[in-house]
C-alpha cells in the first residue's frame, strides 16, 4: 500500500484553473456560514477564549506579550494564534471584531485546503466543503472559537494537502505552524510524516523548514520571556483530572453533563471509526470503478493521527478540557466525510453511500438544532465547565475595577479560580496565568517530582527565568462560595451572584480583603 501511495503522490495531476474557480463558490458559502455562527456565539466565548483574547490585545495595544497590559507572562499556550489574532487587533483595534475575521477566514481556508485535498485523492469536491460545514456546526468546535483550535484544524487540513502532495517543504513549514499553534500536536506530525512515504524520504528537507519556522519564536521566548515552552505545560500537567475524569474518559462527564448536545459533538469520532473501516476496506480490496480508484491512504492517515493524538494526551494525564477533543472531532469528521465520498463514487454501494449520506444530513440538522437551542444569541456555550455566564463576568469586573478606584491602592485582585474574562474586561485580575512570579512554586514543584533526565530539560528550560520577581501586589482576593457558604463576615463585602450550565452548585463572588478574612 505505501508503494502504490508513493507512485499516486509522483503522478498527481495538478488542479485545474476552472476547478480552482468552481471551489471559491462553496467557499464563499461556508464563509457566510461561519459569520452567522460567530454572530451567535460572539458574546458566550468561554473563560480560556479571553485569556488568548487578552494576550492578543495586550500584544497589539501595549506592546506587552502577558495576560496583564502591564506585566509579561509566558501562560499563552498556542504562540502563533495570538500572534496572528494580535496583528489583526492591531489593525482593527478589537480583539473580538478581529476575531471575527479570523474565524471567517479560517472557515473559508479549511473549505479550499479541504477541496483540493479531495480533487487531488480523486474524491467529489463536495467532499470538502461537507467536511468544514460539519466541523464547522459542531457544538464542541464552536464552543472553542477564540481559542486556536479552528486554526490548529485548518493548519492540519493544510498539513494533510502538502502531504497527499507530497511536497516536503511546505509540508515541514505547515508542520512548524502546527507546532507553534499547539505543541502536542507534533504527535500529529510525527504519524502524518511516519505513513507518508513521499514525505518521509524527504523528511531531511521538511524537518530544517519546521525548524526555520518554530526556532526563532522558541529561542526568544527562551530568553525574553524566560523559558522555551509556554508556563502552562507545567499548570496543565499538575492539573492531571477533576476527580474522576481526564480527557481519556472525559466525554462521558460531557455527555452526563449536556445529554444530547454532547452526544452529537462527540458523534463524529464514532463515525470517523466507521468511516475509516469503509476505507480500509476500499483500500484492501483495490475496488477500481469507472476509472482511476480514490486514493485513500491519506485520509486513512488522517484518521490514525487523530487518535493518535488523543492517546499521546491520555498517557500525559491531563483535564478534559472540552477543547482537548478538537484534533479527535475534526480529524474524525475528515476521515468519515471522505468514505461518504468513496461510499457515493463507488457504483455497486452508492445505495449504502445515500443511506448514509441521510444519516450524516440528519446529524448536520441536529447539530445546528443543539447550536440554535442555546439561544440567538448565546448567553453560555453550549458545552463549558465556566463558572459563570459570560455577561455576569464581565458585572463581576467591572464592579471590582470600581471599588479598587474608589480605595486606591494596589489595582489588582487575586482570581477566583478562572481568570481570563475577568482580566480581559478590567485588566486588574490576577493569577499565575498572569504573574509569573505566582507560577514560580508549581515550577519548582515539577522539578522536585521529575526524573533526572526531567529535571534537567526543566532546569535547561528555565536556565533565563527570573526566580527573584515579587508577585504582583493586590488589594483583595475574589473567591467563589457555593451560595449560602459564605462566612458571616463575608456579607458586607462586595458580591456578586453568578449561575452556569455547568454541573455546580448555584455561587457568590466575594471579593475578601488580601490574605482572606
Amino acid at each position: 500500500m505505501s508503494d502504490g501511495a508513493t507512485r499516486e503522490v509522483r503522478t498527481a495531476p495538478p488542479a485545474r484553473p476552472v476547478a480552482r474557480v468552481g471551489a471559491l463558490v462553496p467557499a464563499l458559502g461556508v464563509g457566510v456560514l461561519a459569520a452567522a455562527t460567530f454572530v451567535l456565539l460572539r458574546t458566550a466565548l468561554v473563560d480560556d477564549a479571553y485569556i488568548t483574547l487578552a494576550y492578543a490585545r495586550n500584544l497589539a495595544l501595549h506592546g506587552t506579550w502577558g495576560l496583564l497590559s502591564d506585566v509579561q507572562s509566558n501562560t499563552a499556550t498556542s504562540p502563533l494564534w495570538v500572534l496572528l489574532l494580535g496583528a489583526v487587533t492591531f489593525v482593527v483595534r478589537r480583539p473580538v471584531v478581529a476575531l471575527g475575521i479570523l474565524h471567517v477566514l479560517v472557515a473559508v481556508g479549511l473549505t479550499l485546503s479541504l477541496t483540493s485535498a479531495a480533487r487531488r485523492t480523486r474524491l467529489p469536491a463536495w467532499v470538502g466543503p461537507v467536511a468544514a460545514v460539519a466541523v464547522g456546526v459542531n457544538p464542541l468546535l464552536l464552543s472553542s472559537v477564540g481559542l486556536e483550535s479552528a486554526f490548529l484544524v485548518l493548519l492540519l487540513s493544510l498539513l494533510l494537502l502538502t502531504a497527499v502532495q507530497g511536497r516536503a517543504l511546505p509540508f515541514g513549514l505547515v508542520a512548524g505552524a502546527v507546532f507553534l499553534t499547539r505543541m502536542d500536536a507534533g504527535v500529529v506530525i510525527a504519524v502524518v510524516t511516519l505513513l507518508t512515504p513521499a514525505i518521509l524520504r524527504r523528511v531531511w528537507v521538511a524537518v530544517p523548514a519546521a525548524l526555520v519556522v518554530v526556532l526563532p519564536w522558541m529561542v526568544w521566548s527562551w530568553f525574553v520571556l524566560g523559558s522555551a515552552v509556554p508556563d502552562t505545560v507545567v499548570i496543565k500537567t499538575l492539573q492531571k483530572s477533576w476527580e474522576q475524569y481526564d480527557v481519556t474518559n472525559g466525554a462521558q462527564m460531557y455527555v452526563e453533563v449536556y445529554g444530547l448536545t454532547a452526544v452529537l459533538a462527540f458523534l463524529p469520532v464514532v463515525l470517523g471509526g466507521l468511516g475509516w473501516c469503509v476505507l480500509a476496506a476500499v483500500a484492501w480490496t483495490g475496488r477500481r470503478v469507472e476509472g482511476d480508484g480514490p486514493r485513500l491512504w491519506p485520509w486513512l492517515v488522517t484518521g490514525i493521527a487523530g487518535v493518535a493524538h488523543y492517546v499521546a494526551l491520555s498517557v500525559l494525564g491531563v483535564p478534559p478540557y472540552h477543547w482537548y477533543y478538537a484534533v479527535l472531532v475534526a480529524l474524525s469528521t475528515f476521515t468519515a466525510v471522505a468514505a461518504l465520498g468513496v461510499l457515493f463514487r463507488t457504483v455497486e454501494v452508492r445505495p449504502v453511500g445515500l443511506g448514509a449520506g441521510l444519516a450524516a444530513a440528519v446529524v448536520l440538522v441536529a447539530s445546528v438544532g443543539v447550536d440554535l437551542r442555546a439561544g440567538t444569541p448565546w448567553r453560555i456555550a453550549p458545552i463549558q465547565t465556566n463558572w459563570a455566564e459570560p455577561s455576569q463576568y464581565t458585572q463581576v469586573a467591572l464592579g471590582v475595577q470600581q471599588v479598587l478606584r474608589e480605595r486606591g491602592g494596589p489595582q489588582h485582585v487575586t482570581s477566583p479560580g478562572e481568570v481570563g474574562h475577568l482580566a480581559y474586561v478590567c485588566d486588574c485580575v490576577v493569577d499565575y496565568f498572569g504573574d509569573p512570579a505566582r507560577v514560580q512554586p508549581m515550577i519548582d514543584q515539577v522539578e522536585a517530582e521529575a526524573s533526572p533526565l526531567g529535571k534537567r530539560l526543566l532546569e535547561w528550560n528555565f536556565t533565563h527565568r527570573d526566580t527573584a520577581a515579587q508577585p504582583v501586589p493586590v488589594a483583595g482576593d475574589l473567591f467563589r462560595f457555593d451560595r449560602g457558604t459564605e462566612p458571616p463576615a463575608a456579607r458586607d463585602l462586595p458580591t456578586w451572584p453568578v449561575t452556569t450550565t455547568w454541573d455546580m452548585p448555584l455561587s457568590d463572588i466575594v471579593l475578601l480583603p488580601a490574605g482572606g478574612l
